[in-house]
């Protein structure tokens, strides 16, 4: 009998080795929204989400719909109704390069405990700081998509 017993502890030791390498190495979680222009959402664009260990990165680009070249003119936040669940507004600020009212590539990860399944479904906005009177400047949404698993 414990021969039987090494001869299994053998084998199972052997196939935890040799498992897998799909098991020992899952896919990251990734999620993308896609800004649509309209009306009065002028931004046109798309966000890859793609967890890591140090928290959540964002790889994006948008073709337009970004009026003032100043990065810190924007937010970019997710939002769960109207509340904030996670902003990525200094990421964003530190790597946005607008030009022509297009932002290039981009890549940042911002470092948070929230994982992608915390915010699918939820809406990623795009708010621009705009003046609406002499020296009175307010936040308005210039774009809004939902966050879709990949």
């Amino acid at each position: 009998m414990p021969k039987l017993l090494s001869i299994a502890a053998v084998l199972l030791a052997t196939a935890a080795l040799t498992g897998s390498p799909a098991l020992a190495d899952p896919e990251p979680v990734k999620a993308t929204a896609d800004f649509q222009e309209a009306v009065f959402t002028p931004v046109d664009g798309v966000l890859d989400l793609e967890e890591t260990p140090d928290g959540i990165k964002v790889t994006g680009s948008f073709q337009k719909g970004f009026a003032s070249a100043a990065p810190t003119d924007y937010q970019l936040v997710v939002l769960d109704g109207a509340e904030v669940v996670l902003d990525f507004s200094e990421d964003f600020q530190q790597v946005a390069e607008i030009e022509a009212a297009q932002v290039t590539e981009f890549t940042f990860v911002t470092k948070t405990k929230q994982k992608i399944a915390d915010v699918r479904n939820e809406d990623v906005v795009v708010r621009q700081l705009v003046d609406v009177a002499a020296g009175i400047k307010v936040q308005a949404e210039i774009g809004r998509a939902k966050i879709e698993k990949v």
